[in-house]
């Protein structure tokens, strides 16, 4: 049976995210909306955008909360707070609630929705890691679910910064020329939405997704965008701690403060990709979405103009 977006209860976790956002404005035949954030500045920003949502500012790493949010509730998309270093017990206590909630067949809860991350086998980096836990802990649930495993998001580049800059200069954390895999947010967006419309024809599966046909390391990517918005792009390599530091700030804001263990996920991650990069196959994207994925240049075109624009 497919969704019935009409009348089902969606929750949506880490609401305020790259991910949500990008999914959001597809779901405007969804009514009954539950949205779950962190902050009060993500829980005013999504009450104004979407009034007829139900936002919910809470605190995931709770088994009494993630029961709370999961009450009532038809299909759960749990994103997870990545970097967090109770990410996977998060990921337990959100699949816990959930199949309370499923009651073996009986209760209100249809639907599964675990977003992961290309490749989590990957034990090496702890934020892959993390994610095959809770994919283990999901199948063995007995919870209708369906797993999607994005690529890294073209989406994190800052084009934006480099259109304003007279000369742009890009610092990458790893090797400028490790091979990627990437995504754009709006074919995750598209894969999403069909998983969740059309349900049952999903159960139990488990997509990587990749939007590239062939890999583009970062030498590659910043090229593009460098023809794109016409400026050659200067490109260097942090120092090792510069790229962990830089990793931190982007995430937290700050260094100051930042649990031990989340900086041995970031330096973790920084030495992976330095020397092998995360590198995926666009075959089951385009399948499920139907559609050619878009491609790194198309991208980097298509945001150059709305750059324009704005």
């Amino acid at each position: 049976m497919p969704a019935e977006p009409s009348s089902d209860l969606l929750l949506l976790t880490c609401a305020s995210g790259k991910q949500a956002s990008a999914l959001l404005p597809h779901l405007s035949e969804w009514k009954n909306l539950r949205l779950a954030v962190n902050s009060t500045a993500s829980k005013q920003r999504l009450e104004k955008q979407y009034p007829h949502a139900e936002v919910i500012q809470t605190d995931l790493y709770s088994p009494t909360n993630t029961a709370a949010l999961l009450k009532g509730v038809n299909v759960v998309i749990h994103i997870g707070p990545s970097y967090h270093v109770h990410e996977a017990e998060i990921g337990y206590m959100m699949i816990d609630a959930a199949a309370a909630s499923y009651q073996s067949g009986t209760g209100p809860l249809k639907h599964f929705i675990l977003s992961s991350v290309l490749n989590p086998h990957l034990s090496k980096m702890m934020n892959h890691d993390v994610k095959r836990l809770a994919e283990e802990y999901l199948v063995e649930s007995g919870i209708p679910y369906t797993i999607l495993q994005p690529t890294t998001f073209m989406d994190n580049l800052p084009i934006g910064m480099l259109m304003q800059q007279d000369k742009p200069v890009f610092d990458s954390a790893w090797s400028l020329d490790s091979k990627f895999s990437w995504i754009a947010l709006q074919d995750l967006a598209a894969a999403i939405y069909v998983v969740l419309n059309e349900r049952e024809r999903h159960f139990y599966a488990s997509y990587p997704l990749v939007s590239t046909n062939t890999t583009v390391s970062f030498r590659q990517a910043l090229t593009i965008i460098g023809k794109k918005i016409g400026k050659d792009i200067k490109m260097g390599q942090r120092d090792f701690q510069g790229a962990v530091n830089s990793l931190l700030i982007r995430l937290y804001g700050t260094t100051e403060g930042v649990d031990k263990r989340t900086r041995d996920t970031a330096e973790r991650m920084i030495l992976f990709y330095d020397g092998r990069g995360l590198v995926g196959n666009s075959n089951v994207l385009e399948w499920l979405i139907g559609r050619r994925a878009v491609q790194f240049g198309e991208w980097a075109e298509s945001k150059v103009e709305e750059a324009k624009v704005r």
